[in-house]
């Protein structure tokens, strides 16, 4: 990432107005990037990308996206890419085999915009730690954030403190990020506050899975747990993201790597965890135990209004509510049924 600080890209945004994370005054454009006319923060902008990270609360520091890196996290590919010959080859294998798919079919986020989309036109979509992940057409308004500079994130900011006003959004997406948050009811906070009445969150989240990022990677949900954390929401639909075969394929990785730390076997242990772990995924499905052993769980649910979700109806719903999942989104209601009217222009917050 170039570190020369320039104007944001304000046209990636699609128009939407930008916040101070620490006080959720709108910011203003300015020659060195962004400015906080109220309490006199100036964002950089490296590249182009402004970096909206509100140093006092954050686990990264604006400095240390200037001239630098910043947090690199996942590599995305990047290490694949830069390597060359056999080891490029290989290292494409290797991405290739730790993500082969599930047996579950799980509705993902591009089955979450197309519910959305049947009830709102054009709806403005969040993307909170995007990474690599690719969402929409150009045509859709579609917002990338990250802690890390990769392509297509349109600014570095942390989930603890969107910079949004209210009621900015239809859509929030959070694929395997609330792991990485030290606070994860704070980060569901933010979401719901960032979105319109009527508004859809999707977020996908482990359960049992070995810790992966070393310090950045604070929380495991189970599936009623995950349930709770957005008690705040009407669930759509919910079930399990990667089943107990893939809780298999990690722990046989974890088990192996753990013998011995001498390079030749970690990598002939590795390589082993890596061709079972499509096979073993495989088995997903057919597998018993359901939730009760799940590697993630999903959720999509509706912005509630009022009350959130009590505890006691969480218990008592148990049973009920966290089997497999379905394999796919129910039928929108229709717009005129949507008890939310067209999103009214987003305020800052005060």
């Amino acid at each position: 990432m170039d570190g020369t600080a320039g104007p944001p890209r304000t046209a990636a945004l699609r128009g939407i107005p930008l916040c101070c994370p620490g006080d959720g005054r709108l910011l203003l454009q300015a020659e060195a990037g962004l400015l906080c006319s109220h309490c006199g923060t100036c964002y950089p902008a490296p590249g182009g990308v402004p970096v909206l990270i509100h140093d006092a609360r954050s686990a990264f520091a604006i400095a240390d996206y200037i001239g630098g890196a910043g947090y690199e996290g996942a590599a995305y590919g990047r290490a694949a890419d830069a390597a060359s010959g056999p080891r490029r080859w290989w290292r494409r294998l290797a991405r290739a085999l730790g993500d082969a798919p599930s047996s579950i079919r799980h509705p993902g986020p591009e089955a979450a915009l197309g519910y959305v989309a049947a009830l709102r036109p054009s709806p403005r979509v969040l993307v909170v730690g995007s990474g690599g992940l690719r969402l929409g057409g150009p045509a859709d308004c579609v917002v990338q954030i990250d802690v890390a500079f990769a392509p297509g994130v349109d600014a570095i900011a942390d989930g603890h403190d969107l910079p949004f006003p209210d009621g900015t959004f239809d859509l929030v997406v959070a694929v395997a990020v609330l792991e990485h948050v030290a606070d994860p009811q704070r980060c569901v906070a933010e979401i719901r506050r960032v979105l319109a009445p009527g508004g859809h969150v999707h977020a996908v989240t482990p359960f049992l899975q070995p810790v992966h990022m070393g310090a950045y990677d604070f929380t495991r949900f189970t599936p009623i747990g995950h349930r709770r954390l957005f008690r705040g929401f009407d669930e759509v639909a919910a079930g399990i993201a990667l089943g107990t075969g893939s809780v298999a394929a990690s722990t046989l990785r974890g088990a192996l790597l753990s013998v011995s730390s001498r390079r030749w076997w970690r990598v002939l242990a590795g390589s082993a965890a890596l061709l079972a772990t499509p096979v073993l995924r495989r088995l997903d499905r057919w597998l018993p135990n359901g939730a009760d052993a799940a590697s993630a769980c999903w959720f999509f649910g509706r912005r509630r209004e009022g009350d959130p979700v009590s505890d006691r109806a969480l218990v008592g719903s148990y049973r009920e509510g966290f089997g497999m999942g379905p394999l796919s989104l129910p039928r929108p209601p229709s717009r005129t049924a949507e008890a939310a009217s067209p999103i009214a222009p987003p305020k800052s917050r005060t």
